[in-house]
């Protein structure tokens, strides 16, 4: 190991890296995005692959979640279209699902997090091109689960559905990308905000347990978003625009796909 990544180990992240007290962003400066794509191309042998360009425009996305509707828990006619498409095994992860969703939502929050994150780490960790013959693709929570497979982005994303579905309210939870220092490889991460002036807590697919953002000094955040907006760790400055509702194929396929399975 050399002394420089020694050093990146070695640094304290501190509750402001991670966006305590920051402002919404409107845009992400391109310097900023190329900076943090020349020191995260590399694939992380656990998490995520490699960040492309055209994850900028994604991160803009201000579109919500398709919600389930009625009670908690999954409609009953989805569970019979995965079982047609992906076979029994993959009905029954998903079937798993929708029972965390009806036992979880009476829970206290902290609760909520710990059952959610418990539920996806279970899932093996396998890349895209492994799972899906392609470089780049962003599962939903029953795609994850009938294939019983995942990357970073698939695990943080089915987290941030589920919370929000149990009824965690939107700006307490962003989705952040990560500088993993040990690995020293990019990755992502859901960050819950018990409270707006809070440190953060970070459920991991690398770790099983939730811990708070400043125990976690093998993560440097570099920004994170959810349905209301994008947060940068790197500057609080606004900058422009590098991309609108148009270029953000990646985030609004994923809706797409949720929007139709909930359909089912």
């Amino acid at each position: 190991m050399s002394n420089q990544t020694g050093d990146r180990k070695a640094r304290r992240v501190s509750a402001a890296d991670w966006g305590v007290n920051s402002q919404a962003a409107r845009g992400l400066p391109c310097r900023l995005f190329k900076c943090f794509i020349q020191c995260c191309a590399n694939s992380c042998k656990r998490g995520c692959r490699r960040l492309r360009s055209g994850l900028a425009g994604l991160l803009l996305s201000t579109l919500p979640l398709p919600a389930l509707s009625g009670s908690p828990g999954l409609p009953a006619s989805l569970f019979s279209w995965v079982q047609n498409a992906y076979g029994a095994e993959a009905r029954d992860r998903v079937e798993a699902w929708s029972r965390l969703l009806a036992r979880a939502a009476s829970l206290p929050e902290r609760r909520q997090l710990e059952a959610v994150n418990d539920f996806f780490n279970r899932v093996p960790y396998l890349s895209d091109s492994q799972t899906w013959g392609r470089e780049d693709y962003w599962a939903t929570p029953v795609e994850m689960l009938a294939e019983d497979a995942a990357d970073c982005e698939d695990y943080a994303i089915a987290k941030y559905y589920t919370l929000r579905q149990l009824g965690v309210a939107e700006d307490k939870l962003r989705i952040a990308y990560v500088k993993a220092l040990n690995l020293d490889q990019a990755h992502m991460v859901l960050t819950y905000y018990p409270t707006p002036e809070a440190v953060p807590l970070v459920l991991d697919n690398l770790q099983r347990r939730i811990e708070r953002a400043t125990e976690r000094t093998d993560l440097k955040p570099v920004y994170s978003f959810n349905g209301d907006g994008l947060w940068l760790a790197v500057s609080r400055a606004e900058g422009r625009r590098v991309g609108d509702a148009t270029r953000i194929k990646l985030w609004q396929n994923l809706l797409t796909k949720l929007g139709l399975e909930m359909a089912r």
